[in-house]
């Protein structure tokens, strides 16, 4: 069984049908490379989301970014406005026909961004900010995102783990209650009043010649979008600059790489000025102000008492990939096909995980496959780049488990519980050995650290326990 793919979790539980043969396949004449000419095609090699799992997960991160952020009201002319030009561009967008929607997001930050599948946002502040052309650029940039299916390629390329440990900080049960965790391993993070994206370089460059090409194809001049970067890039000074430019990396060469796109195409005339309906919607925001962020901040977690999680009654759970036993009165969340999060009554509060243990499958490069430390390194390194801060605490050593040859670590951070106010440190111990049938099973322990020591011997029951098949 594919690890990966077969333990796609809650991701995986949203798409049992697959788009049909047709929708998926790309025949060789059809170009997706930016950099040779017009785009005709979404790109899928290497993506291990299929195209309904994208539509399916960027829906759900909208339902997160509207309880969280503020909207401008479906019925401002703003709103109208942005989704009827957003429609026009999307027409004119290659490949797949994404289920796209518009809306505004009431922030003055210069922002916009776009979910998996098609819903993008434009702040209010980036409206504010732009003449209509460069408006028509930015979403035309951030639906080139979209075909070009940048989010699920970054991360069907850098986090081969199952789901994201953002261990540090207590967030490890977001990374294990799905949502917040795929959002995290596409790119995608909350912030106060905003949402932040982070694309690479070359993702960049992809998007400015496809946004290129949509704008063209719609009459606005693509070279708009140069100008409005420039525009942005002159205000910031020497600060951090607007947000939009710190999630949108500029790739150095932006202003050639569009011309070099537009000299493949025929002369053409653009809109010259502004419309009188974006000039209308554009003084109707007038007096609106930026919306009330939504989203409530994290609650400590309060020390729990060893003696209280106790349980010397242990029950099993019978996976797909192991058996495992546990304290019959701690809480298992996941599935025989999932990922599994076990912990106590009081160990995970505001999707963090302080107390307990998480259950996963990792699938290596072809080149770890085979043996065990190339894929433990390549598995903590991606564990590493999810937390920049964590901290390495102890080297992996080596040790039997279930007979097999197994590879035990430790990290230490931040834990989600807190003590006079601060937080205290936290220990996660991964254990990871092979699988029979291919892959590498990995087992992440978690509890702040002056508490690990106390709960080892339960956790080394359930380590003792794990049969892996």
């Amino acid at each position: 069984m594919n690890i990966n793919r077969g333990w796609s979790g809650k991701l995986g539980q949203l798409c049992c049908i697959l788009l049909s043969a047709a929708l998926l396949s790309v025949s060789a004449q059809e170009n997706v490379d930016p950099r040779k000419g017009r785009v005709t095609a979404n790109p899928t090699a290497g993506n291990r989301y299929s195209l309904e799992q994208e539509i399916q997960l960027g829906r759900q991160g909208a339902q997160e970014v509207e309880r969280k952020l503020t909207l401008l009201p479906a019925d401002h002319p703003m709103s109208k406005y942005i989704a009827s030009l957003g429609m026009k561009l999307a027409d004119h967008a290659p490949g797949f026909k994404f289920p796209f929607t518009f809306k505004v997001v009431q922030e003055e930050s210069v922002n916009a961004f776009a979910l998996p599948g098609g819903p993008i946002y434009v702040h209010t502040g980036l409206i504010k900010a732009a003449t209509e052309a460069e408006l028509a650029g930015v979403m035309g940039h951030e639906i080139a995102h979209v075909v070009m299916r940048h989010s699920t390629r970054q991360a069907s390329r850098q986090m081969r783990a199952q789901l994201p440990l953002a261990i540090l900080g207590g967030a490890l049960g977001m990374g294990v209650g799905g949502l917040a965790g795929s959002l995290a391993q596409l790119g995608i993070s909350f912030a106060s009043g905003t949402v932040f994206m982070k694309y690479s370089r070359d993702a960049e460059t992809e998007a400015d010649m496809v946004g290129a090409q949509i704008m063209y194809d719609a009459g606005y001049d693509p070279l708009a979008i140069v100008s409005f970067f420039n525009k942005l890039k002159e205000k910031s000074g020497n600060g951090g600059g607007p947000q939009f430019l710190r999630s949108h990396p500029d790739p150095g060469n932006r202003a050639k790489e569009i011309k070099g796109i537009l000299s493949r195409f025929p002369p053409k005339q653009f809109h010259q000025s502004d419309s009188a309906e974006f000039l209308a919607a554009k003084k109707a925001l007038t007096g609106v102000k930026a919306g009330q962020n939504k989203s409530e901040p994290s609650t400590p977690l309060p020390r729990l008492s060893l003696s209280n999680i106790a349980d010397s009654n242990f029950k099993n759970f019978q996976h797909a990939a192991y058996t495992i036993s546990y304290p019959a009165s701690w809480r298992l969340d996941g599935d025989s096909a999932s990922t599994v999060t076990i912990y106590p009554e009081g160990g995970l509060g505001d999707g963090s995980l302080a107390y307990g243990a998480m259950i996963s499958g990792f699938e290596p490069k072809a080149s770890a496959s085979q043996e065990l430390d190339a894929a433990v390194r390549e598995l903590t390194a991606d564990i590493e780049q999810a937390n920049p801060d964590f901290r390495l605490h102890t080297s992996p050593q080596v040790f039997k488990l279930d007979g097999l040859s197994a590879r035990r670590l430790d990290w230490v951070g931040k834990s989600a519980v807190h003590e006079k106010g601060e937080p205290l440190k936290e220990r996660a111990r991964l254990i990871a050995l092979p699988r029979k049938s291919g892959g590498v099973l990995y087992v992440v322990f978690v509890a702040p650290d002056p508490d690990f020591t106390g709960l080892w011997p339960t956790f080394e029951r359930m380590l003792n326990s794990l049969q892996v098949r």
